[in-house]
């Protein structure tokens, strides 16, 4: 894997991950609690495996296929939902820091990620992010096909920014990210904060695996 210094060295622009990276969403408000509320919205016969998940987004993956009209229904509420869950937390360690650096190195910063776009705005205004952080390109479509690992929001950041892969470079904290940047042709740094999604993250080979935001800080 190449050092964090030397993968950030040539790049202008740094796409962020929300969820981990910057905060943990459902720190206060549980995924758990957030899905079985959306899987109320979609009814009573649930697959078994939607009935057991904790994860909002395997629900919206399942309103999805029940239909255009149930997806939009469920994107919604996941969205509102999500704006109370970050109106609760605070941000990641270091987050604010690393940010604020990045800006003032020359980093053109944009969030990417699967989260909504109306809460990871007010999120970054109500900590005085909204400067540093440039772009967000996130969730605003019902169609969890468009979310990563599948790579159509790196490359709406990309289009948005007029910028070529070679000049960018994908931060986060799950397996989709990496492989999102990698169908993108972006570089990608993993970040793992404990010795087992280090493991997992090794597994799918980013281009540079850390353990802590700070990491990343005074990199370029």
């Amino acid at each position: 894997m190449t050092g964090v210094k030397e993968l950030l060295q040539e790049k202008d622009h740094v796409f962020l991950d929300f969820d981990g990276p910057v905060c943990d969403v459902f720190a206060e408000l549980p995924a758990r609690e957030v899905a079985d509320r959306l899987k109320r919205l979609v009814g009573p016969d649930l697959p078994a495996d939607v009935r057991a998940t904790a994860d909002p987004f395997d629900v919206l993956e399942y309103a999805w296929s029940c239909g255009p009209n149930t997806a939009h229904v469920v994107e919604r509420q996941l969205s509102r939902l999500e704006g109370e869950a970050v109106s609760q937390i605070a941000p990641a360690p270091g987050a604010q820091e690393t940010i604020r650096e990045w800006a003032a190195q020359g980093f053109t910063v944009t969030i990417v990620s699967n989260n909504s776009v109306d809460a990871i705005r007010s999120f970054l205004t109500v900590y005085e992010l909204t400067e540093q952080v440039r772009r967000i390109s996130a969730r605003s479509t019902s169609d969890p096909g468009q979310l990563k690992p599948n790579p159509t929001l790196i490359e709406a950041a990309m289009r948005a920014l007029g910028a070529s892969p070679g000049q960018c470079v994908m931060i986060g904290d799950s397996a989709a990210d990496v492989l999102a940047a990698r169908a993108a042709g972006v570089a990608s740094v993993a970040l793992a904060v404990t010795p087992t999604k280090r493991e997992a993250l090794a597994s799918v080979d980013p281009d540079a695996l850390v353990s802590d935001l700070a990491d990343l800080r005074s990199a370029g």
